[in-house]
């Protein structure tokens, strides 16, 4: 089993705002690092808690299942197979963080504006709203070790196979507040 190296969580932990880490492929840029440097500074300690879970070994090898993390962030583990078609989602408060432990995932990235055929609109008590497809997008490949950080800038399209064969999974699901930044 493959855990979060500890040099990546010091470094996101530390946040120093010219550390290179890896968020997933910062050259495409469609997870801004800017904006993780400001919701880091706004909630420290959810983003804090986060990365101490992840770091921790048994917590890797939890059962399928919701835990929480602190009163306001959860983790869900998920333990499923890929599948062959995934609507995109987007959520306006919470900011997903995917972290897989096994197999591997391809997630399609898109900007929320690039979203095509909706197939619900946003419903507020799930923190979610549905498209079927994004007239563009970036392909973003996660294996053991991996993750990505998804802002509600960020509509995804999880779960896919990178090699169009179904397989096995297993990943977290961080679930932590957006802070929306003072104008």
């Amino acid at each position: 089993m493959k855990r979060l190296p500890i040099l990546l969580l010091l470094a996101l932990c530390a946040c120093a705002p010219k550390a290179q880490v890896y968020l997933w492929n910062e050259a495409d840029a469609t997870v801004d690092r800017a904006v993780y440097d400001e919701q880091y500074k706004l909630n420290q300690p959810e983003w804090d808690a986060v990365f101490a879970w992840l770091s921790k070994p048994e917590n890797l090898a939890l059962p399928a299942g919701r835990y929480d993390v602190t009163e306001n962030t959860w983790v869900t583990v998920q333990v499923d197979s890929t599948r062959d078609r995934m609507n995109f989602e987007d959520h306006h408060k919470r900011i997903d963080l995917f972290y897989v432990v096994e197999g591997q995932e391809l997630v399609n990235v898109a900007k929320p504006e690039d979203m095509t055929e909706q197939v619900s609109p946003y419903n507020e008590a799930k923190d979610v709203e549905y498209s079927r497809s994004a007239s563009k997008f970036t392909p973003v490949v996660l294996t053991p070790g991996k993750y990505i950080i998804l802002f509600p800038s960020d509509a995804h399209q999880p779960m896919l196979p990178p090699d169009g064969n179904r397989a096995p999974i297993k990943k977290i699901v961080a679930k932590i507040p957006f802070v929306q930044p003072e104008k």
